[in-house]
This record gives C-alpha cells, sequence and structure tokens, in this order.
C-alpha cells in the first residue's frame, strides 16, 4: 500500500483545527465586512413588456412584507422571526439572519406603478413590474419621401433668394 490515507475516519485533531479556525475567523476585525451579503437574495430579470422580480423568503408569512415603489426605485421590507420555542442559549451554530430587514433595487426603467402586482407562495416573492409605455421600444417608420427631412439651418425655405442691390 502506498502512502494514501483515507480521510474517512475521524480525526479529533482535524476536527479540532477546523473548529480553532472558525473562532479566529470570527474574532477578525473585520469578518463581518468580508462577509456581507444582500437579505433576501433575489433575481430581476427583462420579460419584454416587464421586468420579474423573485426573491427567496423561506419561512416568511406575506402579512410580514412590504412592497413600495417609487420612479424607479422598488423597496421591500419584512422580518424575519425567531423559531418559536428555541431560546437564545439553545442555539449551537444560529447562519439564518432574524429581524427587521430591507432591501432596495433600483430598476433599469420606469414602470407602471399602478399596474404593478406581487405574489408569495412556498417561500418564493414574485413581483410583476410592467414598464411604462416610454421606456417600452417603439418601432420608427422609414419614409422614402421629404415629409422627414429636418428644416433648413437658416430657416430657409428651400429657394434661395437673391438680394438686389
Amino acid at each position: 500500500m502506498g502512502g494514501t490515507h483515507w480521510q474517512g475516519r475521524w480525526d479529533p485533531f482535524r476536527e479540532l483545527r477546523n473548529e480553532m479556525g472558525r473562532l479566529f475567523e470570527s474574532l477578525e476585525p473585520f469578518q463581518l465586512a468580508r462577509r456581507t451579503y444582500q437579505y433576501p437574495p433575489l433575481n430581476l430579470y427583462d420579460a419584454v413588456d416587464r421586468y420579474l422580480l423573485t426573491a427567496q423568503l423561506p419561512g416568511a408569512l406575506a402579512e410580514d412584507l412590504e412592497l413600495s415603489i417609487s420612479g424607479e426605485t422598488l423597496t421591500i421590507r419584512g422580518e424575519r422571526k425567531r423559531s418559536e420555542g428555541v431560546k437564545d442559549d439553545q442555539y449551537r451554530r444560529q447562519e439564518r439572519p432574524i429581524g427587521r430587514w430591507g432591501r432596495t433595487i433600483t430598476l433599469p426603467d420606469r414602470v407602471d406603478a399602478a399596474l404593478v402586482t406581487a405574489a408569495f407562495s412556498n417561500g418564493i416573492l414574485t413581483v410583476a413590474l410592467p414598464k411604462a409605455e416610454s421606456a417600452k421600444p417603439r418601432q420608427i417608420m422609414v419614409s422614402t419621401t421629404t415629409e422627414a427631412a429636418p428644416p433648413n439651418s437658416r430657416g430657409e425655405s428651400g429657394s434661395r433668394g437673391e438680394s438686389s442691390s
């Protein structure tokens, strides 16, 4: 047999090294800045006539969510509550954030705020944001006549007037 060791057996020293690494990582002064992330994770995509936003909110309730829109800015707010019956001293690891949260997203274009809809199902929030008419692409017809020609820059009508002296 070669010099390879099977890593599947329990090694208390490897486990101790891993735990010590986590401990020192948590004491690092810039640890919070390094582990920043936006909650909730979301996707925003263009669906031709509207934008669709989906956000993952596991364990949330629809009545705990607030949505508002102003111009090209969508704000989502909510609260993630602590599990019932679990005390602080019972946690051995807590990675899911709890408490109030908010997220503001700048949309690529203006939307028709009166037609925005939101649905919440199985922990996924889906927001349909119909594009405003001014933000939708518009087809411009090209003509071959002189109707579309811009006026002369000096305001002349096209014929040259001769001045007599």
